[in-house]
């Protein structure tokens, strides 16, 4: 994977560190998951879901992704979601069948 060098000033590093700390994150995946998301991009996966909070902070870029595809979702207690449109798979919001 390529590496990008960002000069940030202490004032939006610091912003930054204070905002992935609250994500449990770092900042480093904190500033990847917020640039993919705003190149229109999926920034989850089942492996490095995006926080509740960084869902609070991008609600309408995040339900624009979840349309298009699964975006995966981790709360503070590390517990795991997947947000997806109603239009993604009808399958999703049908009930299961049990064969018996």
């Amino acid at each position: 994977m390529p590496d990008l060098i960002l000069n940030l000033s202490y004032d939006l590093y610091g912003r930054l560190c204070e905002l992935a700390r609250d994500d449990g994150v770092s900042a480093e995946t904190l500033a990847r998951q917020t640039i993919t998301l705003k190149v229109g991009c999926n920034p989850s996966s089942e492996e490095t879901p995006i926080s509740t909070g960084f869902l609070r902070r991008h609600t309408d870029d995040v339900l624009a992704i979840a349309e298009k595809e699964p975006v995966y979702l981790a709360d503070s207690t590390y517990r795991k979601f997947v947000l997806v449109s109603s239009d993604y798979d009808p399958r999703l919001l049908s009930p299961a069948t049990s064969e018996g």
